[in-house]
């Protein structure tokens, strides 16, 4: 499973599917936020969208359309092992802390 995304040059950013133990997290990562970046999405991994408090039911919406597109790059990348852990988290840009936390942690813990 990959996610795709042809740019305006016609070339092609590919993000592969993370593994189970999170060998190629780093790649990963960086790939996720180039699509995002690509996609306007970025303020949704780096905090800077963050959900709005007593906002309009419009701007709601669009928050939340901004936020489920950006989990889409990553639930579209993940094995289903992976989902089950995050499902219970709100924001894109939680699913990203967790596994920054999980697997940069794990590597520290190995090297």
């Amino acid at each position: 499973m990959a996610y795709s995304i042809r740019l305006d040059d016609g070339s092609i950013i590919q993000v592969p599917e993370l593994t189970n133990n999170g060998w190629n997290w780093k790649t990963y990562r960086e790939n996720v936020l180039r699509v995002a970046k690509h996609k306007n999405l970025l303020q949704q991994f780096n905090g800077t969208d963050a959900k709005p408090v007593n906002a309009t039911e419009r701007k709601l919406a669009a928050w939340d359309q901004r936020n489920c597109s950006a989990q889409f790059i990553i639930t579209s990348t993940i094995p289903d092992s992976l989902i089950l852990r995050i499902m219970h988290l709100e924001t894109a840009q939680e699913y990203l802390d967790y596994f920054t936390d999980l697997f940069e942690r794990e590597s520290e813990i190995v090297s």
